[in-house]
């Protein structure tokens, strides 16, 4: 993926998702399309355009409130964008979803311990600058 976001840009990638989603559309592959709903979430992300990824994450919630996944990756957008309480809420969502015997839980758990260390990191910097 690296070496073709360097050759066709975020923009490029973004586009192969999109159309990538229109064929899970017509051939009714509601999985798959979760997961390319999902990567363009994360495509957003990569841009900075938080908003925009929350707005895909919500409507994956909307669609399966049972799936942790988008509750995951809101937690994570939300440290990034330095709202501790919303990230924390999305978490402790993730936490009561995510199930126990998950083959990634624990690679999902370092994410999670990750971003509120970098969150409380971020917030210590700005404190002491100010």
């Amino acid at each position: 993926m690296a070496n073709r976001e360097a050759e066709e840009g975020l923009d490029g990638i973004l586009e192969r998702v999109e159309k990538a989603m229109e064929m899970c559309k017509k051939a009714k592959r509601r999985e798959d399309l979760r997961d390319f709903k999902l990567l363009k979430a994360q495509v957003k992300v990569c841009e900075g355009k938080y908003e925009e990824a929350i707005r895909v994450y919500e409507e994956l919630v909307k669609e399966e409130p049972r799936d942790f996944r988008p509750y995951l990756c809101e937690g994570i957008v939300y440290s990034l964008m330095m709202k501790k309480e919303e990230a924390e809420k999305k978490f402790e969502k993730y936490r009561r979803l995510v199930p126990k015997g998950h083959q990634y839980r624990g690679f999902f758990d370092d994410n999670v311990i990750a971003m509120k260390v970098f969150g409380q990191m971020e917030e210590n910097r700005r404190t002491l600058k100010i």
